[in-house]
């Protein structure tokens, strides 16, 4: 491990990792909420450099630390009139307040020659106020761990103390339990969502949240410290709870140290129950941590492990509300006939009320009229015409179906299969005597069989709709990108974890802002790092002009060591920013093109992540754009290593092109030979030699249920080879892998796994289910932008994932969870129940007046 990232090591174990918006930066529009009050993490310059000094002086001891940090509380800033006033009165009164300023300024808060001040969070105690000579300090706040979260009191001297912890029941305020717990007041966070849709969500994610559930009724039956106190930590606006362990959002229970601070997961205190070590103990954090990797406490007698039993039990929902929410959705999946097979006593419940059944059965018939054409679609106002005639015409009839008893479904083409069947009800039909449950480490993850279709059956599900089948059947390419009804034929190949290419895309965006010369102009001379693809090393701090002129010409390309042309990548950019902030007009025209708005948008009723409320800090789901020069003759070289993502991704392509001042003829052989060994299918190939069509890049995605069988192939490869395995450390997640023709061979023939050969040209979008492995090749120069989003099929993949990933080193890139699945799967599911018993109420109000009108 090198010096750079044993010192990112130390920085990030010894500090609290929050997503909260700097103080000195513009505001995100994605980070809407701010913290109630303005403390933040420091992530200055500073806390590198002793990061550093840390590594390079091992024998520094703790105590000795924070005895300097002792020494700078004269430099802490003196209380606002407000604070004083604020605290004058709760000394006064003497009454019990929460917490409400960061440890080291509650010290002000004392009188003169007081009792020994109340003990400092892990944060505040190790906060460095005063900065070395030629340090430039960013800002100096950090996050108080004991904010909002501690009681105190002032006594009858003034002196200030601790005096608990609140209670989840009994203090929580209507507003602190309305985030958590649905109700009819409450509007939902996802805005517009019909009864096909819900139906739909709590269809794939209702299971995992039912396993979720039982997770956290673990807990109760974990828990080791004979007190029994089970304290609430409010959740704050603008922050995001991280396990001090591994780095996983605190979704709810999770033990916490009163003395300090410290906070630990579900899954870590239960293996270190049991006596599992998460990972081996780095040697560079040995130091100030247990052979569990536990942070010691920062108790002012001394360093010490945490003991399991002295942890205090804390919750971060609100009150009942995560066990009314779990019966809520098993009397809700009931009640609207959604299929579960979580195979809890719950699940097995019946509705007996004959007239609830028939009325909620008209419901969901007149629910699937709008099925294909929701208000949240990008449909033509001639289309919602046809549509809203069409929903008069089947009103009738299925007036005239129910007075006669005919089983009729509204809005679907009649055939043997589908008359008198419901779409969402009927969703397992196929696979239901196939075992298609995969137990792991995180509960049942689906995995349906591979689906090929032919053209002739996917035209009867959805006619009108422009499409053909690529790979033998199992790619679907739709090739008008703005067609109302893609959803149909989408769905049945994503619920598959297959992915999807949609065509002509760039017939919806403004390619003047997508050319090379655009950003040349509008960022040329920004800087920022490049990589090298044909050597992985990183090219740092080059203004973007050398990488934007390379694009269109060779002879301006920057030269490697040997005065050889590099073959350079710009990854993830804009870093760390808002597309939206950085890009605002190319984020608008993007916006305006995205296909499948329903799940690609932040707003899309099927992207489940939009569910998530304003207060919490949003993930970061892009847009990210990915662009690289064209490396058709390097073939064993990808511009991106096999790796996967915890969510879903849809991938664009809005510039390809070749360089103009050189031979051209090698680059298009060398590109038609890729797509030969590539794997690609006639129709693919046949395409790629059109004259009108430019290859920009070869894809190779593979199933995420053959995940483990291509670790296994890497982990034989690496140890014949003569290297050894890492531990902690994956073949896939580590991106140093691109599998070529011959790998690709080998896994076909000793494991039986083949990819998706995709080659995709100028506005081609790819769609990326979560956690299917995937590679790509520019064969040309590319401009491609990416999108992230979750998707309801996918969601026991990302969680799953995210379990995956904890176990991974504390310095790998993917290690932390940014996605909150947990907490996106409760949300999404609180809406979804909310909004069909709101419907259902209405409607039956809707009857009961019409009883009395007649």
């Amino acid at each position: 491990m090198s010096q750079k990232e044993l010192a990112a090591l130390v920085a990030t174990r010894t500090s609290r990792k929050r997503t909260v918006p700097s103080a000195t930066s513009p505001m995100s529009t994605r980070s809407e909420p701010r913290s109630i009050i303005e403390i933040h993490i420091s992530n200055d310059s500073s806390s590198t450099k002793r990061a550093c000094r840390d590594v390079e002086n091992p024998n520094l001891r703790v105590d000795q630390a924070q005895q300097q940090e002792e020494d700078n509380m004269g430099h802490v800033p003196p209380l606002t009139e407000e604070e004083q006033q604020r605290h004058n009165e709760f000394r006064t009164s003497g009454s019990i307040f929460l917490q409400d300023l960061p440890c080291f300024k509650l010290q002000q808060a004392q009188p003169a020659g007081g009792s020994s001040p109340i003990p400092k969070c892990r944060e505040c105690r190790r906060r460095s106020v005063v900065p070395k000579e030629g340090e430039t300090v960013v800002g100096h706040d950090v996050y108080c761990r004991f904010y909002e979260f501690r009681r105190l009191q002032f006594n009858e001297n003034g002196e200030l103390g601790v005096v608990g912890f609140p209670n989840p029941y009994s203090e929580p305020t209507p507003e602190d339990t309305a985030i958590w717990q649905p109700d009819g007041s409450t509007a939902p966070t996802s805005g517009y969502m019909d009864i096909q849709v819900c139906r739909y969500i709590l269809l794939h994610a209702g299971d995992q949240f039912c396993y979720l559930w039982r997770q956290e009724a673990e807990a109760l039956r974990l828990h080791q410290n004979p007190d029994g106190t089970i304290a609430w930590k409010k959740a704050v606006k603008g922050t995001r709870e991280i396990c001090d362990v591994c780095d996983t959002t605190l979704f709810n229970y999770h033990w916490t140290c009163r003395k300090c601070g410290f906070g630990v997961c579900l899954d870590c205190f239960k293996d270190r129950k049991e006596g599992l070590r998460l990972r081996r103990v780095e040697t560079a954090t040995q130091k100030g941590c247990d052979e569990y990797h536990w942070l010691l406490c920062t108790d002012p007698s001394g360093p010490q492990e945490h003991s399991l039993t002295e942890l205090m039990l804390t919750q971060i929902i609100a009150g009942d509300a995560l066990n009314v929410l779990g019966r809520l959705l098993h009397e809700i999946r009931t009640l609207w006939q959604v299929p579960q097979v979580c195979g809890c006593l719950l699940s097995k419940q019946a509705v007996e009320d004959a007239q609830l059944n028939e009325l909620i059965q008209d419901m969901i018939k007149e629910s699937q009229l709008k099925q294909h054409t929701s208000f949240s679609s990008l449909a033509s106002e001639q289309k919602l015409h046809q549509q809203q005639r069409l929903e008069q015409l089947h009103a009738k009839k299925l007036e005239f179906a129910r007075e006669r008893g005919i089983d009729y479904v509204p809005g679907r083409v009649w055939t043997k299969e589908t008359l008198g069947k419901d779409p969402i009800t009927t969703a397992f039909d196929n696979f239901k005597h196939i075992n298609f449950l995969r137990k792991g480490l995180a509960g049942l993850r689906r995995f349906l069989p591979p689906r090929a279709m032919t053209l002739a059956h996917s035209t009867q599900l959805a006619p009108g709709v422009p499409h053909e089948w690529l790979c033998d059947g199992k790619l679907l390419r739709l090739t008008d990108a703005m067609h109302p009804d893609n959803r149909v034929l989408y769905q049945e190949v994503w619920k598959c974890g297959q992915p999807v290419m949609i065509s002509e895309v760039a017939r919806s965006l403004n390619l003047d802002l997508w050319h090379p010369q655009a950003f040349c102009r509008d960022f040329g001379d920004k800087p920022n790092d490049l990589i090298n693809c044909l050597n992985g090393n990183l090219v740092p701090n080059q203004p973007m002009r050398h990488f934007w002129e390379g694009f269109q010409c060779m002879n301006k390309r920057l030269l490697d060591a040997n005065g050889k042309p590099m073959l350079l990548k710009l990854k993830d950019w804009p870093p760390g920013d808002d597309f939206a902030e950085i890009l605002p007009t190319r984020f608008a025209d993007l916006m305006r093109g995205l296909p499948m708005p329903e799940y690609t948008l932040r707003t899309g009723n099927l992207n489940i992540a939009s569910c998530l409320p304003k207060m919490f800090v949003p993930p970061d789901l892009g847009p990210k754009m990915y662009n690289a020069y064209g490396s058709a003759l390097h073939p064993d070289k990808g511009t991106t290593n096999l790796h996967l993502d915890i969510s879903d991704a849809v991938n664009i392509m809005v510039y390809v092109g070749i360089p103009q001042d050189g031979d051209t003829k090698p680059q298009l052989a060398a590109t038609q030979k890729a797509i030969a060994l590539g794997g690609c299918d006639y129709i693919t190939r046949a395409r790629c030699q059109s004259p009108d069509v430019l290859p920009g890049a070869l894809w190779h995605i593979f199933p995420a249920r053959d995940a483990d069988k291509i670790r296994d192939l890497l982990n034989r490869v690496t140890l014949e080879k003569g290297f050894r395995l890492e531990p902690d450390h994956d073949p896939i997640h580590d991106q140093n892998w691109y599998l070529d023709d011959k790998l690709r061979a080998r896994l076909f023939k000793e494991y039986g796994v083949e990819g998706h050969p995709i080659v995709q040209c100028l506005g081609d979008a790819v769609f990326i289910p979560a956690g299917a492995p995937h590679q790509v090749q520019n064969l040309h120069n590319c401009i491609k932008v990416a999108e992230d989003f979750v998707s309801p099929e996918n969601i026991t993949h990302c969680y799953h994932l995210t379990h995956e990933f904890r176990r991974l080193s504390h310095s790998h890139t993917n290690h932390e969870d940014k996605l909150q699945i947990k907490n996106i799967i409760y949300h999404a599911i609180k809406d979804c129940c909310t909004i069909l018993t709101r419907a259902l109420d209405e409607r039956i109000d809707a009857e009961m007046a019409k009883l009395k009108a007649d």
